[in-house]
């Protein structure tokens, strides 16, 4: 049997400035960098606006498990209008896999969740949850969960990217995971106890920023005159992350706590503020080597209650930038800013539930120390540029 589920969702949004938002104006990422006017008086990104939008409904179906031998085989298909397109929005999967099951592991098979971001999700009114401070990714994956007793759990999944996409040359794409033929993996080992959960993950990304280059070829004429002329040729340059995390979840009756930390390096399809940059090139061969930017983020999540519950975000990222330099401020490619330095959230919130029925209220200040672009992708704070965002949701779940 197959069941349907969802929930009708609408947000009411003011923010105090301009953001870097994704999904129109809801998705909310960071509070865009001050933008002086000529004469040097007026900050021209200081303009608060209000935005309403429903297209966050959500429509689900479980489709049930059909017994195959000793296999349990189900699937999911997950969809909601947040594909923004030139008539507004647009009908869009979320996930979409099917899962195989056996008595103490299981296998899925298509669009879900990156497991790097739903390890522990923190809970929040607002659309984003967390990010830039948490990940947040769905992909194309084969994921293996194993039960190994007494509360140990295994995760390993090999990933691709789509529609969640690194950034590069020629700007956000998954091409640079197609080039690269060798997928994301991700692996982690928890602990699940009565009230506790601990566990560790280590995310491994290599991609392929370039599968063509140009080099100055010298050419020789008919007549013995030679010259210079530019060539394309093949190349095989890449690029590599190793980001391992730590994350927690404690439950105590209507009180639960979350926790991570994670160390990134070039995490920027996980819609966080990073990337990666060339740092030598050479000119026989066209090849470039590149260092990925890394970061130190955590972030920890308290909420309260249930039909009324109360709750508070609280995340801090650094950017610690590359370990070298590039070769010019223009050869590295970030998702967001350039030219940040840190970046904290913190945020509130206060809900009520009646039966399907959610009423919520959540204040969102997100600040951001932005300065000069940095020759390896670490700027230093000289501003300090902060966003207050008040949002209240009316949501009805079925």
């Amino acid at each position: 049997s197959s069941k349907p589920y969802g929930f009708v969702r609408n947000f009411l949004c003011y923010d105090s400035r301009q953001n870097l938002y994704s999904m129109g104006d809801t998705f909310n990422i960071i509070p865009l960098d001050e933008l002086m006017n000529e004469d040097g008086t007026e900050d021209l990104n200081a303009t608060s606006e209000l935005t309403f939008v429903a297209f966050t409904t959500r429509l689900g179906l479980d489709i049930g498990t059909s017994q195959i031998g000793k296999m349990a085989a189900s699937a999911k298909i997950e969809a909601d209008f947040c594909g923004y397109g030139a008539n507004n929005t647009m009908f869009r999967i979320r996930q979409a896999y099917v899962k195989l099951a056996w008595e103490r592991s299981s296998l899925t098979i298509g669009q879900s969740w990156h497991p790097m971001a739903i390890q522990v999700l923190p809970t929040v009114v607002g659309f984003s949850p967390g990010v830039p401070i948490n990940q947040f990714n769905r992909s194309p994956q084969v994921s293996w969960n194993v039960d190994l007793g007494k509360g140990w759990n295994l995760l390993a999944a090999a990933l691709y990217q789509h529609p969640n996409t690194s950034v590069g040359p020629n700007g956000a794409s998954y091409d640079y995971s197609r080039w690269s033929k060798i997928p994301e993996l991700y692996a982690s080992i928890k602990h699940v106890g009565e009230r506790f959960m601990v566990g560790v993950g280590v995310d491994y990304l290599s991609i392929m920023p370039r599968k063509t280059s140009n080099i100055i070829k010298s050419v020789t004429s008919a007549d013995g005159s030679s010259s210079t002329q530019s060539v394309t040729v093949r190349v095989n340059d890449r690029v590599t992350g190793i980001s391992p995390e730590v994350f927690a979840n404690y439950k105590s009756g209507k009180f639960d706590l979350k926790w991570k930390f994670v160390y990134g390096q070039n995490l920027a399809h996980l819609t966080m503020i990073s990337g990666y940059g060339a740092t030598a090139y050479n000119p026989e061969n066209g090849s470039y080597d590149y260092s990925p930017i890394r970061s130190a983020t955590s972030w920890i999540n308290a909420t309260y209650g249930k039909k009324w519950q109360v709750g508070i975000f609280g995340g801090f990222s650094q950017n610690l930038g590359s370990k070298e330099d590039f070769l010019s401020v223009n050869d590295f490619w970030v998702r967001g800013a350039k030219n940040t330095d840190y970046i904290y959230r913190v945020s509130p919130f206060v809900s009520f539930t009646t039966g399907a029925l959610q009423l919520a209220l959540e204040f969102d200040y997100t600040a951001v120390g932005y300065g000069d672009l940095a020759i390896n992708g670490h700027s230093k704070a000289l501003r300090e540029v902060a966003n207050a965002r008040g949002c209240f949701m009316v949501k009805y779940t079925f």
